[in-house]
């Protein structure tokens, strides 16, 4: 509940892969612009992240600094 209460550019939280994360301030740093940060705000992420970064270390790593703590 409290993912979804954190869905909008100036506070956008997402749970991916059973953690959650605040990606506000990588909104604007996300090298493929903001829409699909914007996307994942206040949302279960994991589905889109995976489709475009599952195989791949660099995004993974990258999230690591924006941690919240696990879903639960």
């Amino acid at each position: 509940a409290q993912v979804a209460e954190n869905d909008s550019a100036s506070n956008c939280w997402s749970a991916i892969n059973g953690t959650v994360y605040n990606l506000t301030d990588w909104i604007s740093e996300h090298p493929g612009r903001e829409g699909p940060i914007l996307g994942l705000c206040g949302t279960d992420g994991s589905s889109s992240f995976n489709a475009r970064h599952g195989r791949q270390s660099g995004p993974a790593s990258e999230l690591q600094e924006y941690v919240l703590g696990p879903l639960s």
